[in-house]
């Protein structure tokens, strides 16, 4: 078992403050990066229906915006049934003789690991994601959570994975924690960029509105129709009038279109 110095324990103090808190999933993220230089984390709930409830999600990518909270949103509606790995863990019984009766456990996954294809590239190779280590909640609530590293951080060095593994009961207990307190699964995003990205199609030069430009930030983030509209306050008919004009303005069909667009305003 590695030693914990002050510069590792000292984060997970202030993150015990945060348990409960809107500012819980950027401190989470935070504590991680100086365990194990994160430079994503995700985390969800597993329903007693066998849905996935999303958490949360954070971290910043430098040419996709919003990319961990979308990656993630997709995860929970589209491909968590095919993340082999997961299910395994969440479907079979902890291997006791292993695991020692923990009641978390950690296991790593490398990205050319992932045998579906679509799943593969949205989640991984889009951002260049290279491996994840996600640690299980084996009780009720069924919960995980997952810190991944991207081609430019590198791959988990094993001093990093060790500290995970001895920190892993203590951030456990604090998400628990932290859910139970906050009542249940977010719906929506806690800390979207929204308007970081609506402020830059704003200033892009398209002569998008206001309305126009938050809609589209919605877009990007991966947002439904239903989302949005919850989110801004507006008519689902609003939404898809907003989203038609931003279209035309920006010479854009659909959502890749607009994905690809903003690619290009990021990078200038």
């Amino acid at each position: 078992m590695p030693a914990l110095d002050m510069d590792t324990l000292a984060p997970m103090a202030v993150l015990m403050d945060e348990v409960g808190e809107p500012g819980f999933p950027e401190k989470f993220l935070e504590t991680l990066r100086g365990i194990a230089g994160t430079d994503f984390c995700s985390a969800f709930q597993v329903e007693e229906d066998g849905s996935l409830s999303y958490l949360f999600a954070c971290g910043y990518h430098s040419t996709i915006p919003g990319f961990a909270e979308r990656a993630s949103l997709d995860y929970a509606r589209r491909y968590w049934q095919r993340d082999r790995v997961t299910r395994q863990m969440l479907n079979g019984s902890p291997d006791h003789s292993n695991s020692g009766h923990r009641k978390v456990q950690v296991v790593r996954q490398a990205w050319n690991g992932i045998s579906d294809p679509e799943y593969r590239r949205d989640c991984y190779e889009r951002a260049h994601v290279l491996e994840r280590l996600t640690l299980y909640h084996a009780d009720t609530p069924r919960i995980f959570a997952s810190l991944y590293r991207t081609r430019e951080s590198g791959p988990f060095p094993i001093s990093a994975v060790e500290r995970v593994e001895t920190m892993a009961p203590l951030l456990m207990a604090m998400l628990v924690k932290h859910v139970r307190l906050q009542g249940r699964p977010q719906t929506a995003p806690l800390h979207p960029p929204q308007q970081e990205i609506a402020g830059r199609l704003l200033q892009a030069g398209y002569a998008l509105s206001g309305r126009e430009a938050e809609v589209s930030a919605g877009l990007l983030l991966g947002r439904t129709h239903r989302e949005i509209s919850e989110k801004v306050g507006l008519a689902l008919s609003s939404i898809v009038t907003y989203r038609q004009r931003a279209y035309r303005k920006l010479g854009v069909s659909d959502r890749r279109g607009l994905e690809a667009l903003y690619e290009g305003i990021s990078r200038n």
